[in-house]
This record gives structure tokens, C-alpha cells and sequence, in this order.
């Protein structure tokens, strides 16, 4: 599997992302978009289970700053990314789209506006690449159980409508 620097950020944010006060410490307010963001603060231990096995402590640090909310993320120690939300709309069910980019500790150039919706504990951060010149859609899909563990699998489709997952594994909270 080909992954290109703005994937591996997204997937590292958000299949560990996925990829960030905890819901203990702060209370989520119905009408703040922020609010579900705040989850990502904090230290995580993700394992690896489906595809290639590593173990990775993550450390988000993350700050609504006006307009945008960021999560500035560390992989065991070291500045990685800063991750950038932006709000976008609330979805009829109550969930909420986002706008997600990332800027690399590298100083290399940004990529573009990826999505990210959250509909309850289902968090999905969607992109598109593309190999050989065909475009390939991605996805990473984080089911939360409670505020201190999230279960991602990273998929892959042609279509958009067939997904087949190429890594997975769990994030546990560091208390």
C-alpha cells in the first residue's frame, strides 16, 4: 500500500487521531461543534491489530482558537503534525461535518481540505488519492466506547462503494 505524507498524517490523527479536554473534564455543549473535538486531548496508546503491527503513544495537544479548533500531535515524543478543524455544517441526524487539513513539522507543503463527519461515536475522516493516475478514495472510521477508547480501521475503495480495510487496531487513553 502506497500511502503519500498528507494520507499518513490523517491516518495517524485520525486512526489514532484518530485522531484529542476529555469529555470528563469538559462538558459537550449541543451547540458547540467544538465540543466532540475535545476528545482527541490527551495521551493515547494505539496498537495496531489488522495489517502491518506497531505500537505508537500519541500525545494531542488541542486548543479551539477562534475560528478553527487544532490538535498539535506527538508520536512516541516527537512533533509530527498540526491537525486544523474547521466547522462546516450540522447534519439532520445531530452530527456535525468538518473540514480537516494538516500541517507537517517537516515544514513541507500542506495538502488540501479533507472531511471528517462525526455522527455520535462514529467518526469517519475521508480522502482521495490517486495511483497510476486513478483516483482512490480513503477512509478511516474511529468507533469510540466512551470517551478513553476508540477502535479504527483504516479503508481503502475504487468506488466508493466497496471498502476494504488495510489497518485497524485501538486507542486506549492514558490516565
Amino acid at each position: 500500500m502506497r500511502v503519500n505524507r498528507k494520507t499518513a498524517m490523517v491516518v495517524i490523527l485520525v486512526g489514532a487521531f484518530p485522531v484529542f479536554g476529555t469529555m470528563q473534564r469538559k462538558p459537550v455543549v449541543a451547540d458547540d461543534p467544538y465540543a466532540p473535538l475535545a476528545l482527541y486531548d490527551g495521551k493515547w496508546d494505539s496498537v495496531t491489530t489488522i495489517g502491518e503491527k506497531e505500537s505508537v503513544r500519541i500525545e494531542n495537544h488541542c486548543a479551539r482558537t477562534g475560528l478553527f479548533f487544532v490538535c498539535e500531535q506527538m508520536l512516541n515524543g516527537k512533533t509530527g503534525s498540526l491537525a486544523v478543524f474547521l466547522p462546516v455544517t450540522r447534519m439532520a441526524s445531530g452530527g456535525e461535518e468538518y473540514k480537516i487539513t494538516g500541517l507537517s513539522a517537516d515544514g513541507s507543503p500542506p495538502g488540501g481540505w479533507n472531511k471528517l463527519t462525526i455522527d455520535g461515536n462514529r467518526w469517519v475522516y475521508s480522502w482521495e488519492d490517486s495511483e497510476n493516475g486513478k483516483r482512490v478514495f480513503w477512509r478511516n472510521v474511529n468507533q469510540f466506547s466512551g470517551a478513553d477508547k476508540i477502535h479504527f480501521e483504516i479503508q481503502r475503495s475504487d468506488d466508493e462503494a466497496t471498502w476494504k480495510t488495510v489497518k485497524g487496531g485501538d486507542e486506549l487513553r492514558v490516565k
